[in-house]
């Protein structure tokens, strides 16, 4: 399948699961602890242009994902956004959100604006680590 979001595949390796109609894949920017992008596989802008059927199948791997992340780092809530800004076909940044610090891979993850707008982190993280996270999800997805 191409991936249209990322022709040259730099970001193939935080590919997580893949439904009909739906990518998963681990965010290179690792706002938090857990941050993920959801893709649409077909080339479309808005919401209101998805079938039914790409409704349910992007509910289904939003519920997944969360009972994952639920199972591995508890996180207190979940901010999902749809900006389109840059990339325009539809896809979700999701973003776990946590009061307390948590600890993985030997980083403390803070997440400084719990309760308010996430910060939006430029900064990308190596492949090592994005690997790693996209196991820990791949365990209990």
């Amino acid at each position: 399948m191409e991936r249209f979001w990322d022709k040259n595949n730099n970001y193939a390796a935080g590919i997580i699961h893949e439904s009909t109609f739906w990518t998963l894949e681990a965010s290179y920017r690792q706002h938090t602890i857990g941050s993920v992008i959801i893709f649409c596989k077909r080339p479309v802008e808005k919401i209101t242009d998805l079938t039914s059927d790409e409704l349910l199948d992007l509910q289904n791997i939003m519920k997944k994902y969360q009972d994952a992340l639920d199972k591995i780092w508890q996180p207190d809530r979940y901010n999902y956004l749809q900006l389109g800004n840059a990339l325009h076909n539809l896809h979700f940044h999701v973003i776990p959100r946590y009061k307390k610090d948590r600890t993985y891979a030997n980083l403390n993850w803070h997440d400084p604006t719990f309760g308010t707008v996430p910060t939006w982190s430029k900064k990308e993280f190596d492949e090592e680590l994005i690997i790693k996270i996209r196991e820990e999800i791949k365990k209990v997805l």
